[in-house]
């Protein structure tokens, strides 16, 4: 704890020494993208000059402001809505999705000058976060980027620490008639996992502080890693158009590649590991393996190939952009359980329509397995965007999925837990359509998400795989409503959500944020401060149960949770590009009885403090 108040001096003295730095103001100074397939514009950092919403300093955070798990970043968790919840191609990352790094969402830059960004977030129990990202132009073609991530934090309950580390290298090269991105990411995960505390009596009585409560495990803990590579490759065909161009008395000759057709190539390499350890307890009922010790690997390696052909044909009459693309996809991925091993290829073809106008964006995916071990596996995805003016805009979705289960439930084998699955599962069916009118102009948003589920996967009342052949419907409908009176803001997100069969899909049936907060220039404009209280609750539900030996939430019908109402206060402090923040988390909890539970016998994190900062540099 004595290594946080330095830090938290360390902001203290940042702040008043950032009012008197020369740093630029907000504007930009590069384009920023992602690449799944071919580019497409990621504004995550344009937005991240903002005091409003700074103070969330959980990394979960940025998916869902109710989360249901533990509290530790580091450490699994399960978002309260079910249209917020993650997928990972390696199922045990899922609960861990926005503490690594992704192919999908790496971060590719064309920076005009070089750009820094470091980021800080402290607290009671070490409960350390930094992160790290720097990226430049090496020439106008070539750019680089490094990005690193650290968590390490001791947690607010015994034997519940974390520890990881998130790294990734990119480089992206960019010519009229070739291209190329590369990206190395490696993420480690490692964590204690102590099962929940032992006695839901003591703790609710207050009698002792969280890191003295009793837990179910002292000796199990889960470590998970990744190390892969991507890369990507465009050829663009076509002719130069030359022109030559008169300025007073100076002449240029100006190329411009005159291309409607590109070939794509794509390939990707990743090896996944899981291991969990422990000593036998009477915790876990079976025991297959060894009663001394546990020591239970997991191994997945996958190989992702894939090659298409693009027809851009932009700039015809209105039409800003419309592109067509098609090609094949090759994927090769094996298991490895102890020493048994299985290897699988799966075939697909696959295709994507995206048309853009000023006012309307719209984009359409297939993909389709043709041979393998996926057979007839069908992923259909449409997204629709009109923007009937600068501050007002209508998004939609309709997506189907009608897949192979996630090959680890199919199979799987440990010292705790065994199944065989081959001869009993079915493709899980999923419908999913929404869509959300946004108004800026009064800052406010209305939207719904509908899912129809068949034949999907719950773990049950024991912690093993099943399959619910019949419908379940998931139904979403939101609100987001800011108001503004002078400098004191009001913002508010409400969710009620529709489960038609809760007892297999227990998340809430409410969920709803809140934040007051009064925010003004101040030192004749130099620093924006901000000040208020958030609440963040959602209503009592027979919430999941957390399993560490097979790392997933699974079903328990022993006690509801939820009816919480979680009080924070937050200042925020920004000056050009230095921002901070101190956070009082769960106030609450100091007058009210222990019952902020967040899974079965995983509570929230009790009375804490933490502060943060990000600060951004140009050269």
């Amino acid at each position: 704890m004595k290594k946080n108040y330095y830090y938290f001096l360390l902001l203290l003295l940042l702040v008043p020494l950032s009012l008197f730095s020369q740093h630029e103001g907000i504007e930009r100074h590069f384009n920023s993208y992602v690449v799944n397939i071919i580019p497409a514009e990621d504004t995550r950092y344009f937005d991240d000059t903002l005091t409003n919403e700074f103070h969330l300093f959980l990394p979960q955070q940025r998916i869902c402001t109710s989360n249901l798990g533990f509290m530790n970043p580091g450490t699994p968790f399960i978002p309260a809505l079910f249209s917020k919840q993650p997928s990972h191609e390696f199922q045990f990352f899922s609960y861990y999705y926005p503490f690594i790094q992704h192919h999908s969402e790496f971060l590719y830059f064309d920076a005009r000058k070089p750009f820094t960004l470091f980021r800080f977030r402290g607290g009671g129990k070490i409960n350390e976060y930094t992160g790290f990202l720097h990226t430049q132009n090496i020439n106008p073609q070539l750019n680089f980027v490094f990005n690193y991530d650290v968590i390490n934090s001791d947690g607010l309950y015994q034997y519940n620490s974390s520890k990881v580390h998130a790294l990734g290298f990119g480089t992206a090269y960019t010519k009229r008639k070739y291209q190329s991105y590369f990206n190395f990411i490696f993420n480690s995960i490692s964590h204690r996992d102590n099962g929940g505390i032992k006695n839901e009596e003591v703790f609710e009585s207050g009698r002792f502080r969280s890191d003295l409560l009793d837990v179910n495990l002292y000796d199990a803990g889960t470590k998970l890693q990744q190390l892969g590579v991507q890369y990507n490759q465009e050829y663009r065909i076509g002719k130069y158009q030359i022109d030559t161009v008169i300025i007073k008395k100076d002449t240029s000759i100006n190329k411009t590649l005159q291309s409607k057709f590109s070939i794509i190539h794509q390939l990707s390499a990743d090896r996944y590991y899981r291991i969990y350890f422990d000593k036998p307890s009477n915790f876990y009922s079976n025991i297959y393996r060894d009663s001394l010790k546990t020591f239970d690997s997991i191994s997945y390696k996958t190989l992702n190939n894939n090659v298409l052909l693009k027809f851009d044909f932009n700039g015809v009459g209105k039409i800003q952009s419309f592109v067509i693309y098609a090609g094949i996809q090759n994927f090769f991925y094996k298991t490895v359980f102890h020493e048994e091993s299985n290897t699988y290829l799966s075939n697909y073809i696959f295709g994507n329509i995206s048309l853009n106008t000023q006012k309307l964006n719209f984009s359409s995916d297939i993909s389709y397995c043709i041979l393998g071990a996926d057979i007839f596996d069908t992923q259909i995805q449409n997204n629709l965007t009109i923007n009937f003016s600068n501050k007002n805009s209508f998004n939609a979705y309709l997506n189907f999925f009608n897949l192979n289960p996630n090959i680890f439930t199919y199979y799987f084998k440990s010292n705790h837990f065994e199944w065989d699955n081959w001869d009993v599962l079915n493709k899980t069916n999923t419908l999913s359509i929404g869509g959300a009118f946004d108004v800026n102009k009064y800052s406010f948003e209305i939207g719904t998400d509908i899912n129809v589920l068949r034949n999907y996967i719950v773990y049950d009342y024991n912690a093993l795989p099943v399959q619910i052949s019949s419908l379940n419907l998931v139904a979403e409908a939101f609100i987001r409503k800011n108001f503004l009176l002078r400098k004191l803001h009001w913002d508010n997100i409400f969710t009620y959500q529709y489960i038609y069969n809760r007892s297999l899909i227990p998340l809430p049936e409410f969920v709803g944020y809140s934040s007051i907060y009064y925010m003004s220039p101040i030192f004749k404009g130099v620093m924006i401060l901000q000040a208020g209280i958030d609440l963040k609750i959602h209503s009592s539900v027979y919430a999941y149960a957390y399993m560490p030996a097979t790392g997933v939430f699974y079903l328990q019908d022993k006690r509801q949770i939820g009816d919480y109402p979680n009080f924070g206060f937050h200042i925020v402090t920004k000056v050009k590009r230095f921002r901070g923040f101190v956070k009082i988390s769960n106030v609450n909890s100091v007058f009210m009885r222990n019952t902020y539970y967040l899974l079965y016998r995983i509570p929230d994190n009790p009375f804490s403090l933490n502060f943060g900062i990000s600060w951004e540099f140009y050269d």
